[in-house]
């Protein structure tokens, strides 16, 4: 069998529901897979142990059907501990001209400012809510305009940590990991008439679909910063 090369595998995961489903290049729906529990209480917990024999029961007959392993993908949770942690910054010197470095040192920055805050979770998503420059309030980031000082909102969508790593531990029987996770309420801001799915959604905020999400890489990675891109046009 080959790689998962031509398609993109989606776990989505709620306490009531799981929903396993391949999409194709075009985003179409190809094979989904459906666990609802009806007597569970939205407000109650993942059972893993219901989610391991869903995973075992589909993973390799969606295999077989495809031909491909499945290898990585997309995790979409909707957990009602999936919160947001709201933070303020400002730079601490005057400065010239705004660039994407700059901005970049903020975040980081922020990062570790509220590391007690952001203890034990794992960060979903982050985005900026307003630009301050000069007191002057910005919704997008002006490029290159000159200012003296600077200041950012920052939201961090947040998961407590013990939910993927559950989740990945059963995902790794089977030799697959998470490529990303998502907020199924953050996605879900997005829809509209012109989105056929969730899918659709993700594959979009995974494209850069809203230009003040910040998007994360790992500090291994040589000669680049914290943050992997800011914005779609700072790739």
């Amino acid at each position: 069998m080959q790689n998962n090369l031509d398609f993109q595998t989606f776990i989505l995961v709620s306490p009531n529901k799981f929903i396993l489903t391949v999409t194709d290049t075009k985003n179409e729906i190809i094979f989904e897979k459906v666990y609802k529990n009806t007597q569970m209480d939205e407000t109650k917990e993942i059972n893993y142990i219901i989610l391991g024999d869903f995973l075992r029961k589909n993973i390799i007959e969606i295999e077989k059907k495809l031909k491909k392993f499945i290898e990585t993908v997309h995790l979409i949770i909707d957990h009602k501990n999936i919160h947001s942690v709201n933070f303020s910054i400002k730079n601490k010197v005057d400065i010239i001209s705004l660039d994407a470095k700059i901005v970049n040192e903020l975040l980081v920055d922020a990062k570790s400012c509220c590391k007690d805050t952001l203890k034990d979770v794992d960060i979903l998503h982050i985005k900026i809510d307003q630009f301050y420059i000069d007191n002057n309030h910005y919704d997008v980031f002006p490029d290159k305009k000159k200012c003296k000082n600077l200041s950012i909102d920052l939201s961090f969508i947040c998961l407590s940590d013990y939910v993927l790593k559950n989740v990945k531990k059963l995902l790794s029987e089977y030799k697959i990991s998470v490529d990303k996770a998502l907020s199924h309420p953050y996605l879900k801001s997005f829809s509209n008439d012109k989105s056929k799915n969730i899918y659709e959604i993700a594959q979009k905020v995974m494209s850069g679909l809203n230009e003040n999400e910040v998007f994360i890489t790992y500090k291994s990675q040589k000669n680049r910063g914290f943050f992997e891109k800011f914005f779609e046009f700072f790739k």
